[in-house]
């Protein structure tokens, strides 16, 4: 549900506005109405948004360091911290540097070996000159060494380092890669490397005690940012007026908090004025749900928060996400790990994280729920038509087995499903239309829902048999005349009824192909199910030949457990992330879409501390 908004102005004498905007925020009510147009160009805010995101970048980076304690001792200002955090980043970043150069200089003098400059140098000063060469081992010639004093000085992945000495300033002509080699020997690279390695693991070190001495500093600092660059930003969409010395302020308050604001403003004995929101207002979203539709707040905001004067759909897809998602993964051992990770997690974690793990909690519900339909334990499928013929089971099994579904009934139900969400949706749509514009304006759709809801249970009765093919046709044609008068005749009340008549034919296109389509969609959900879970059971077919090929024993058992282990760790993820990403396209497209969802509003952020 969205709650009601009033718009409230304030007209505030200059000098008392600061107290305020103080009040204000100690009240925590006030949805400040921004400037419709315009980037913020003062430098007071500015500044602040560039502190706080230096602020934030340095929280990012200290809360990757290990620490072990945090230090409860605040320190300010912190402009000194983020100094000395970025000459120690600046530190890391040398050290870096020359580490990569080192390791690059190490890999190239490594297949030459540790040898000394020096003689390389008093060979000339013999009148001799040595040269490095690189080339494929089977390049080299024979009548090379004939040639030249060659010697081979290491093999590797089929290429040859060698060597070349001949007197100075004699050419050496060979169709080989000249090597140009570090002027150091490698044991010198070797303990330079050691002692870059030791000071960049001392400057981490150095970073870990910084985090952990200095990241609640930082913390602290960052809400007290936020807070002044809000107030900041609130005086910044203040509007003059009278040279100045008054000082205009809009914004919305929820209405069933209305009393808090009015109190406050007789207190301080402000003007205002307050009004519903008109057709060209475009107040806050705030919703409120029941405890359960509010866990699904947080999956309808992936998508965009609802106009302000249509339905809020957060209650009306839950139940259906909950159960898609439990579809799509189909496997009742996979829904018994989340339910016990998410018990856990709601036993442990922060408040703000415990919602997400309830979430968890009732997706895992629905898993399990839909795997026992579906006859599915850890990739164990347990109908009928997975075993041979005569194979038996306990009997509590045999009997259990006769109310597990059929992969094909499991398709007839993500289809019934899908019809009966879509059908959900566009009565849905009636009731905003209600909402928004009033009955008759809804009179078409509701046509058209007459027309869905009865046409095709009609051609599936009779199908099936249950309905005889008289009944059936009388059946369609009157819901056909009954529905079908307001969807082409009134579906714009008001306008010409040719024009009404149009309309009504491209509708009955759109509706028709429409209505095909976004049912097929949702066999999505059968399609996830089966494929998790034969996929799962490929890996317990997969651990069980491989263990009896190793014999059985220690060595077969400990082979079955990792393949299991990895099989199922990697079915559960992929199954898991489409379960997820698969609902939501059916929500916010199908379900959505025939709802006549609209969307486009903006959150609810009061100005407050």
């Amino acid at each position: 549900m969205i709650l009601p908004m009033i718009k409230y102005a304030f007209l505030v004498y200059h000098r008392e506005y600061l107290d305020f905007l103080k009040g204000l925020q100690e009240l925590a009510v006030l949805h400040v109405i921004e400037k419709q147009s315009g980037e913020i160009e003062d430098e007071t805010i500015q500044g602040q948004y560039r502190q706080l995101q230096h602020i934030n970048q340095a929280i990012k980076f200290l809360e990757k360091r290990t620490q072990e304690t945090l230090s409860e001792t605040l320190v300010q200002p912190v402009e000194p911290l983020l100094e000395q955090l970025r000459q120690l980043q600046s530190k890391v970043e040398g050290y870096q540097q020359e580490l990569a150069h080192l390791e690059k200089e190490i890999s190239i003098l490594q297949p030459w070996g540790n040898f000394n400059w020096d003689t390389i140098h008093r060979i000339k000063g013999s009148g001799y000159d040595v040269h490095f060469y690189l080339c494929p081992s089977r390049s080299i010639a024979p009548q090379w060494r004939e040639q030249y004093t060659l010697e081979v000085i290491h093999e590797q992945a089929g290429m040859s380092y060698f060597v070349v000495i001949s007197k100075m300033n004699e050419p050496v002509e060979l169709n080989a890669e000249v090597c140009r080699l570090p002027q150091i020997s490698l044991s010198q690279l070797e303990k330079q490397l050691e002692e870059v390695t030791a000071g960049l693991r001392s400057l981490e070190n150095e970073m870990d005690t910084f985090a952990g001495e200095y990241l609640n500093s930082l913390y602290a600092a960052r809400e007290e940012v936020t807070v002044s660059l809000d107030f900041s930003k609130v005086v910044w969409n203040t509007h003059k007026t009278a040279e100045d010395k008054l000082m205009l302020l809009e914004g919305w308050v929820p209405e069933e908090k209305e009393d808090q604001v009015v109190h406050y403003l007789n207190d301080a004995g402000v003007f205002y004025e307050s009004a519903k929101p008109g057709e060209d207002d475009l107040p806050p979203i705030q919703l409120k749900n029941n405890t359960f539709a509010r866990l699904y707040e947080a999956i309808g905001e992936l998508y965009t928060f609802p106009n302000y004067r249509e339905l809020d759909l957060t209650p009306f897809f839950a139940p259906f996400y909950m159960l898609f998602f439990g579809f799509c993964l189909g496997d009742a051992g996979y829904g018994v790990l989340i339910v016990l990770a998410t018990l856990i997690g709601m036993a442990k974690a922060k408040p703000s994280l415990k919602p997400l793990f309830k979430l968890g909690f009732y997706l895992g519900l629905s898993t399990i729920l839909m795997g026992i339909i579906g006859g599915t334990y850890f990739g164990y499928m347990l109908h009928p038509e997975n075993f041979k013929d005569g194979q038996t089971f306990a009997p509590w099994i045999t009997t259990y087995q006769k109310y597990i579904l059929s992969s094909d009934n499991l398709m007839v139900v993500a289809l019934g499903i899908g019809y009966f969400q879509v059908l959900f949706g566009m009565f849905l749509n009636a009731a905003n239309r209600i909402k928004m514009q009033g009955f008759r304006y809804a009179l078409a759709q509701l046509g058209w829902n007459l027309i869905v809801l009865v046409t095709i249970p009609a051609i599936g009765l009779y199908k099936s048999g249950a309905m005889a093919a008289p009944w059936m046709r009388t059946v369609i044609i009157v819901s056909g005349v009954l529905g079908g008068l307001p969807a082409f005749f009134y579906n714009t009340p008001g306008k010409n009824p040719l024009l009404n008549f149009g309309a009504g034919l491209w509708n009955a296109y759109g509706v028709a192909s429409g209505l095909l389509g976004d049912v097929l969609s949702y066999i999505r959900l059968f399609a996830l199910g089966l494929s998790s879970a034969i996929l799962g059971n490929v890996f317990n077919q997969l651990a069980l030949q491989s263990s009896q090929g190793l014999g059985g024993g220690i060595a077969g058992i400990a082979v079955m457990i990792l393949i299991l282990a990895f099989g199922h760790s990697l079915n559960f993820f992929m199954a898991a992330l489409g379960s997820f990403v698969h609902p939501l396209r059916l929500t916010f497209v199908e379900f959505y879409k025939n709802a006549g969802f609209m969307g486009g509003g903006k959150k609810y952020e009061p100005f407050k501390k």
